[in-house]
């Protein structure tokens, strides 16, 4: 079996999997409620410029730890927002058993040879 051919088929079957679908419906309430949209992207531009600090090998402040948890309490508080965490958590979930099928033939491998 063609290994990059599974991970296509992976991404295709995520695509249609009930979790994505709920992320997908979720995402799209929060893009019709402006103050959701609004604080939503505010909140992944503070994400991801902490994620990019982190990449760069860049310290991260307690003070950037800290306003990007405010921020995440302030987020929950929107019912649109709150649905599409807790879709994007189902999905993480998913993403989590995905990666222990992969991960588990290395683990028999080192397993077979302790």
């Amino acid at each position: 079996m063609n290994v990059l051919q599974a991970i296509h088929e992976l991404s295709t079957a995520i695509r249609m999997s009930e979790p994505f679908a709920e992320l997908r419906h979720a995402y799209e309430q929060v893009q019709r409620d402006p103050i959701a949209h609004q604080l939503f992207a505010r909140f992944r531009t503070l994400q991801k410029r902490l994620q990019q600090k982190q990449i760069s090998g860049l310290p991260v402040s307690d003070a950037d730890v800290e306003l990007l948890q405010q921020h995440l309490h302030i987020i929950e508080m929107n019912e649109n927002i709150a649905r599409l965490i807790h879709a994007e958590e189902r999905l993480n979930e998913l993403f989590a058993q995905a990666m222990a099928a992969m991960i588990q033939p290395i683990e028999q491998l080192y397993d077979e040879h302790s």
